[in-house]
């Protein structure tokens, strides 16, 4: 099973593939933690046996289900505790931008998001209980249910 889409408590967080044989277990990568982009896709990583992804803990991430196979991982999260102790980061801590535009769906987390339902079925058994975004940092449209696209209307069709 995969891992829903979250931020880490790390400053710094080192996920390291140690092996077995599997096939399709990738992470997806969005945005950072209180910025517009939050919930928008960057990128796509596919472990390989032997190699670490190094990422920032306030980037928000998932594992994808792994389609077939095991998969071993040492996830090693790191924490600077004079940085954790600064001024400087109850600053950014506090802040959170408005987010610029509804979520992609690859970032959405029935865990976190106050919206998901609007995107995606919940999984069963899941109660939703989100905090993203928080109140008064919603996109424009919050809370609106996604409307289909306008069917396109071909010249023959005007006929």
């Amino acid at each position: 099973l995969g891992l829903d889409m979250h931020t880490d408590d790390s400053d710094v967080t080192f996920n390291v593939c140690l092996g077995r044989e599997f096939e399709a277990a990738g992470l997806t990568f969005c945005g950072m933690r209180g910025q517009p982009d939050h919930r928008f896709f960057k990128f796509q990583y596919q472990h390989e046996v032997g190699r670490v992804v190094v990422h920032s803990g306030d980037r928000r991430h998932g594992a994808d289900d792994i389609k077939s196979g095991e998969r071993n991982n040492l996830i090693i999260w790191n924490h600077n505790l004079a940085w954790r102790s600064s001024e400087d980061r109850m600053k950014y801590m506090a802040s959170y931008a408005a987010e610029g535009a509804a979520p992609d769906p690859q970032c959405l987390s029935y865990t976190h998001d106050r919206d998901f339902k609007f995107f995606k079925t919940p999984p069963e058994g899941q109660q939703l209980r989100g905090w993203c975004p928080p109140q008064g940092r919603e996109y424009p449209g919050f809370g609106e249910s996604p409307k289909p696209p306008k069917p396109t209307i071909s010249s023959q069709d005007e006929l």
